[in-house]
Protein backbone atom coordinates (compact mmCIF):
# COMPACT_ATOMS: atom_id res chain seq x y z
CA UNK A 1 0.00 0.00 0.00
CA UNK A 2 1.34 3.40 -0.94
CA UNK A 3 1.12 6.48 1.25
CA UNK A 4 1.92 10.19 1.29
CA UNK A 5 5.70 9.50 1.16
CA UNK A 6 5.47 7.51 -2.07
CA UNK A 7 6.06 9.13 -5.44
CA UNK A 8 3.43 9.94 -8.03
CA UNK A 9 4.73 7.18 -10.29
CA UNK A 10 4.52 4.62 -7.48
CA UNK A 11 0.98 5.64 -6.53
CA UNK A 12 -0.22 5.44 -10.13
CA UNK A 13 1.71 2.35 -11.24
CA UNK A 14 -1.53 0.45 -11.92
CA UNK A 15 -3.19 3.33 -13.81
CA UNK A 16 -3.37 3.49 -17.57
CA UNK A 17 -0.90 5.92 -19.15
CA UNK A 18 0.38 6.68 -22.63
CA UNK A 19 3.59 5.07 -23.78
CA UNK A 20 5.07 8.24 -25.30
CA UNK A 21 6.40 11.44 -23.78
CA UNK A 22 5.63 14.76 -25.51
CA UNK A 23 7.66 17.93 -25.36
CA UNK A 24 5.57 20.98 -24.38
CA UNK A 25 6.37 24.63 -23.68
CA UNK A 26 5.38 26.65 -20.62
CA UNK A 27 3.56 29.44 -22.45
CA UNK A 28 1.76 31.26 -19.62
CA UNK A 29 1.81 31.45 -15.82
CA UNK A 30 -1.00 32.94 -13.75
CA UNK A 31 -0.73 33.41 -9.99
CA UNK A 32 -4.14 32.54 -8.46
CA UNK A 33 -3.22 33.02 -4.80
CA UNK A 34 -0.28 32.52 -2.46
CA UNK A 35 -0.42 28.72 -2.82
CA UNK A 36 -1.63 27.94 -6.37
CA UNK A 37 -0.53 29.01 -9.84
CA UNK A 38 -1.97 28.05 -13.23
CA UNK A 39 0.36 26.94 -16.02
CA UNK A 40 -0.65 26.89 -19.66
CA UNK A 41 1.37 24.44 -21.75
CA UNK A 42 1.59 24.87 -25.53
CA UNK A 43 1.27 21.38 -26.99
CA UNK A 44 1.69 19.49 -30.26
CA UNK A 45 -1.46 19.00 -32.38
CA UNK A 46 -1.36 15.24 -31.78
CA UNK A 47 -1.90 15.52 -28.00
CA UNK A 48 -5.07 13.72 -26.86
CA UNK A 49 -6.60 13.02 -23.45
CA UNK A 50 -9.91 12.50 -21.67
CA UNK A 51 -11.45 14.97 -19.19
CA UNK A 52 -10.25 14.09 -15.68
CA UNK A 53 -6.82 12.71 -16.60
CA UNK A 54 -3.43 13.81 -15.27
CA UNK A 55 0.08 14.30 -16.61
CA UNK A 56 3.41 12.79 -15.71
CA UNK A 57 5.55 15.94 -15.86
CA UNK A 58 9.33 15.65 -16.26
CA UNK A 59 11.15 18.90 -15.50
CA UNK A 60 14.86 19.62 -16.10
CA UNK A 61 17.25 18.32 -13.48
CA UNK A 62 14.70 16.25 -11.55
CA UNK A 63 14.72 12.47 -11.94
CA UNK A 64 11.20 11.72 -10.68
CA UNK A 65 8.09 12.80 -12.55
CA UNK A 66 5.52 15.04 -10.93
CA UNK A 67 1.83 14.23 -11.21
CA UNK A 68 -0.50 17.12 -12.02
CA UNK A 69 -4.13 16.99 -13.11
CA UNK A 70 -5.22 18.61 -16.37
CA UNK A 71 -7.81 21.32 -15.63
CA UNK A 72 -8.50 22.22 -19.26
CA UNK A 73 -10.47 20.21 -21.82
CA UNK A 74 -9.84 18.28 -25.05
CA UNK A 75 -11.43 21.18 -26.95
CA UNK A 76 -8.89 23.59 -25.45
CA UNK A 77 -6.15 21.33 -26.79
CA UNK A 78 -7.33 21.65 -30.38
CA UNK A 79 -5.24 24.09 -32.44
CA UNK A 80 -6.95 27.24 -33.73
CA UNK A 81 -5.86 30.04 -36.02
CA UNK A 82 -4.54 32.23 -33.20
CA UNK A 83 -3.84 29.53 -30.62
CA UNK A 84 -1.82 26.31 -30.96
CA UNK A 85 -3.92 24.54 -28.34
CA UNK A 86 -2.95 24.09 -24.72
CA UNK A 87 -3.12 22.07 -21.52
CA UNK A 88 -3.77 23.87 -18.24
CA UNK A 89 -2.37 22.69 -14.91
CA UNK A 90 -3.02 24.01 -11.38
CA UNK A 91 0.23 23.67 -9.42
CA UNK A 92 0.19 23.87 -5.64
CA UNK A 93 3.21 25.41 -3.92
CA UNK A 94 4.93 22.31 -2.51
CA UNK A 95 8.60 22.97 -1.66
CA UNK A 96 9.14 19.32 -0.66
CA UNK A 97 7.92 18.06 -4.05
CA UNK A 98 10.86 18.60 -6.44
CA UNK A 99 8.84 18.80 -9.71
CA UNK A 100 6.30 21.20 -8.13
CA UNK A 101 9.12 23.27 -6.60
CA UNK A 102 10.71 23.62 -10.04
CA UNK A 103 7.37 24.75 -11.53
CA UNK A 104 7.13 27.33 -8.74
CA UNK A 105 10.41 29.00 -9.64
CA UNK A 106 10.17 32.70 -10.54
CA UNK A 107 8.14 33.16 -13.70
CA UNK A 108 10.99 34.71 -15.67
CA UNK A 109 13.13 31.62 -15.01
CA UNK A 110 10.75 29.01 -16.39
CA UNK A 111 8.41 30.74 -18.85
CA UNK A 112 9.06 29.39 -22.40
CA UNK A 113 11.01 26.46 -20.94
CA UNK A 114 10.29 22.98 -22.26
CA UNK A 115 9.17 20.02 -20.15
CA UNK A 116 8.12 16.50 -21.11
CA UNK A 117 4.66 15.12 -20.32
CA UNK A 118 2.72 11.86 -20.57
CA UNK A 119 -1.07 11.49 -20.16
CA UNK A 120 -2.49 8.97 -17.70
CA UNK A 121 -5.33 8.20 -15.34
CA UNK A 122 -8.59 6.24 -15.08
CA UNK A 123 -10.75 8.95 -13.44
CA UNK A 124 -12.38 10.10 -16.66
CA UNK A 125 -15.46 11.25 -18.47
CA UNK A 126 -17.31 9.38 -19.87
CA UNK A 127 -17.35 6.81 -17.05
CA UNK A 128 -16.06 3.43 -18.27
CA UNK A 129 -18.75 0.89 -19.09
CA UNK A 130 -21.70 3.31 -18.86
CA UNK A 131 -23.61 4.75 -21.81
CA UNK A 132 -23.39 8.55 -21.37
CA UNK A 133 -26.87 8.93 -22.91
CA UNK A 134 -28.32 7.06 -19.93
CA UNK A 135 -26.90 9.52 -17.39
CA UNK A 136 -29.39 12.11 -16.13
CA UNK A 137 -27.57 13.30 -13.00
CA UNK A 138 -23.88 14.03 -12.39
CA UNK A 139 -22.59 14.81 -8.91
CA UNK A 140 -19.06 16.19 -8.64
CA UNK A 141 -17.63 16.24 -5.11
CA UNK A 142 -14.30 17.91 -4.41
CA UNK A 143 -12.09 18.70 -1.44
CA UNK A 144 -9.37 21.34 -1.89
CA UNK A 145 -7.27 20.83 -5.02
CA UNK A 146 -9.36 17.72 -5.70
CA UNK A 147 -11.40 20.19 -7.73
CA UNK A 148 -8.86 20.07 -10.56
CA UNK A 149 -10.04 17.02 -12.56
CA UNK A 150 -13.67 17.96 -11.95
CA UNK A 151 -13.07 21.35 -13.58
CA UNK A 152 -11.96 19.55 -16.73
CA UNK A 153 -15.04 17.31 -16.68
CA UNK A 154 -17.50 20.12 -15.93
CA UNK A 155 -16.03 22.45 -18.54
CA UNK A 156 -16.07 19.67 -21.13
CA UNK A 157 -19.77 19.07 -20.50
CA UNK A 158 -20.48 22.78 -20.96
CA UNK A 159 -18.46 22.92 -24.18
CA UNK A 160 -20.49 20.09 -25.73
CA UNK A 161 -24.14 21.19 -25.85
CA UNK A 162 -25.02 18.14 -27.93
CA UNK A 163 -24.77 16.16 -24.71
CA UNK A 164 -28.27 15.28 -23.41
CA UNK A 165 -29.77 17.58 -20.78
CA UNK A 166 -28.63 16.66 -17.29
CA UNK A 167 -28.63 17.92 -13.73
CA UNK A 168 -25.06 18.70 -12.69
CA UNK A 169 -24.13 19.53 -9.09
CA UNK A 170 -20.73 20.48 -7.72
CA UNK A 171 -20.13 20.19 -3.97
CA UNK A 172 -16.80 21.82 -3.16
CA UNK A 173 -15.17 21.89 0.26
CA UNK A 174 -12.43 24.48 0.72
CA UNK A 175 -10.67 26.33 3.50
CA UNK A 176 -11.93 29.89 3.90
CA UNK A 177 -9.24 32.37 2.81
CA UNK A 178 -7.73 34.43 5.63
CA UNK A 179 -8.49 37.57 3.64
CA UNK A 180 -12.19 36.56 3.45
CA UNK A 181 -11.93 37.23 -0.29
CA UNK A 182 -13.66 34.31 -2.00
CA UNK A 183 -12.09 35.20 -5.35
CA UNK A 184 -8.85 33.74 -3.91
CA UNK A 185 -10.40 30.27 -3.88
CA UNK A 186 -9.19 28.22 -6.82
CA UNK A 187 -11.52 28.39 -9.85
CA UNK A 188 -14.38 30.01 -7.94
CA UNK A 189 -14.65 32.92 -10.38
CA UNK A 190 -14.87 30.44 -13.23
CA UNK A 191 -17.47 28.35 -11.42
CA UNK A 192 -19.61 31.37 -10.68
CA UNK A 193 -19.54 32.31 -14.35
CA UNK A 194 -20.64 28.78 -15.22
CA UNK A 195 -23.59 29.11 -12.86
CA UNK A 196 -24.77 32.23 -14.66
CA UNK A 197 -24.13 31.31 -18.29
CA UNK A 198 -27.56 29.77 -18.80
CA UNK A 199 -26.96 26.57 -20.76
CA UNK A 200 -28.66 23.22 -20.36
CA UNK A 201 -25.52 22.01 -18.60
CA UNK A 202 -25.48 24.85 -16.07
CA UNK A 203 -24.23 23.39 -12.77
CA UNK A 204 -25.52 23.94 -9.26
CA UNK A 205 -22.50 24.95 -7.16
CA UNK A 206 -22.37 24.62 -3.36
CA UNK A 207 -19.21 25.80 -1.65
CA UNK A 208 -18.59 24.55 1.91
CA UNK A 209 -16.11 26.74 3.78
CA UNK A 210 -14.13 25.36 6.70
CA UNK A 211 -12.41 27.40 9.40
CA UNK A 212 -15.03 30.12 9.41
CA UNK A 213 -18.29 30.86 11.20
CA UNK A 214 -21.73 30.94 9.62
CA UNK A 215 -21.76 34.72 9.97
CA UNK A 216 -18.39 35.01 8.23
CA UNK A 217 -19.58 32.75 5.40
CA UNK A 218 -22.70 34.90 4.91
CA UNK A 219 -20.58 38.05 4.86
CA UNK A 220 -18.13 36.60 2.33
CA UNK A 221 -20.96 35.35 0.15
CA UNK A 222 -22.75 38.71 0.22
CA UNK A 223 -19.60 40.57 -0.79
CA UNK A 224 -18.79 38.08 -3.56
CA UNK A 225 -22.24 37.43 -5.07
CA UNK A 226 -23.83 39.33 -7.92
CA UNK A 227 -27.39 40.68 -7.55
CA UNK A 228 -28.71 38.42 -10.31
CA UNK A 229 -27.45 35.31 -8.48
CA UNK A 230 -30.08 35.84 -5.81
CA UNK A 231 -32.64 35.12 -8.52
CA UNK A 232 -31.10 32.13 -10.23
CA UNK A 233 -29.97 30.50 -6.96
CA UNK A 234 -27.33 28.32 -8.61
CA UNK A 235 -24.39 29.33 -6.46
CA UNK A 236 -24.14 29.43 -2.67
CA UNK A 237 -21.44 29.46 0.01
CA UNK A 238 -22.03 27.75 3.35
CA UNK A 239 -20.03 27.36 6.56
CA UNK A 240 -18.99 23.90 7.67
CA UNK A 241 -18.07 20.56 6.18
CA UNK A 242 -19.83 18.56 3.49
CA UNK A 243 -22.37 16.24 5.13
CA UNK A 244 -24.43 13.21 4.12
CA UNK A 245 -27.51 15.26 3.28
CA UNK A 246 -25.52 17.45 0.89
CA UNK A 247 -24.16 14.35 -0.84
CA UNK A 248 -27.61 12.81 -1.18
CA UNK A 249 -29.26 15.99 -2.46
CA UNK A 250 -26.78 16.09 -5.34
CA UNK A 251 -28.13 12.83 -6.81
CA UNK A 252 -31.60 12.12 -5.40
CA UNK A 253 -33.98 14.21 -7.50
CA UNK A 254 -36.84 11.73 -7.81
CA UNK A 255 -39.56 10.17 -5.68
CA UNK A 256 -38.52 6.63 -6.57
CA UNK A 257 -35.27 4.68 -6.88
CA UNK A 258 -34.69 5.33 -10.60
CA UNK A 259 -32.05 7.93 -9.80
CA UNK A 260 -29.62 5.21 -8.74
CA UNK A 261 -29.60 3.89 -12.33
CA UNK A 262 -29.37 7.36 -13.88
CA UNK A 263 -26.70 9.04 -11.74
CA UNK A 264 -22.91 9.00 -11.62
CA UNK A 265 -20.71 10.47 -8.91
CA UNK A 266 -17.11 11.69 -9.18
CA UNK A 267 -15.25 12.23 -5.89
CA UNK A 268 -11.75 13.70 -5.63
CA UNK A 269 -9.94 14.92 -2.54
CA UNK A 270 -7.91 13.76 0.45
CA UNK A 271 -7.87 9.99 0.88
CA UNK A 272 -9.92 9.90 4.09
CA UNK A 273 -12.62 12.19 2.68
CA UNK A 274 -12.78 10.27 -0.58
CA UNK A 275 -13.15 6.90 1.16
CA UNK A 276 -15.84 8.24 3.50
CA UNK A 277 -17.94 9.81 0.75
CA UNK A 278 -17.63 6.75 -1.49
CA UNK A 279 -18.91 4.60 1.37
CA UNK A 280 -21.88 6.93 1.89
CA UNK A 281 -22.93 6.71 -1.76
CA UNK A 282 -22.56 2.92 -1.81
CA UNK A 283 -24.65 2.71 1.37
CA UNK A 284 -27.35 4.67 -0.50
CA UNK A 285 -27.54 1.79 -2.95
CA UNK A 286 -25.48 3.16 -5.82
CA UNK A 287 -23.50 0.66 -7.89
CA UNK A 288 -19.72 0.61 -7.47
CA UNK A 289 -19.17 1.46 -11.14
CA UNK A 290 -21.23 4.62 -10.81
CA UNK A 291 -19.11 6.06 -8.00
CA UNK A 292 -15.69 7.07 -9.37
CA UNK A 293 -12.92 8.22 -7.04
CA UNK A 294 -9.51 9.83 -7.26
CA UNK A 295 -7.30 10.59 -4.24
CA UNK A 296 -4.63 13.22 -3.82
CA UNK A 297 -2.02 12.99 -1.09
Amino acid sequence: MTGPSSTHEERTAASQRDSDLHQVRIAKIEQVNESVRLLRLAIPPSQQFLPGQWLDVHVPGVRQAGGFTITSTPKDAQPRTDDPGYLELAIQNSPNNPPAAWLWRPEEEIRDSHVYVRVGGNFVWPPPGIDPASIKTIALVAGGVGLNPLMSIMTHLRQNPQEPERTISLIYGARAPQSHDLSKILFLDRLRDYSWMGQQTTPFVKLYLTRCSEEEAIDMNDRYSRPEEEVINLYSALAGRIDREALRSAVDHADDDKWRKQAVVYICGPARMTDEFERIYLDMGMEQGRVLTEKWW
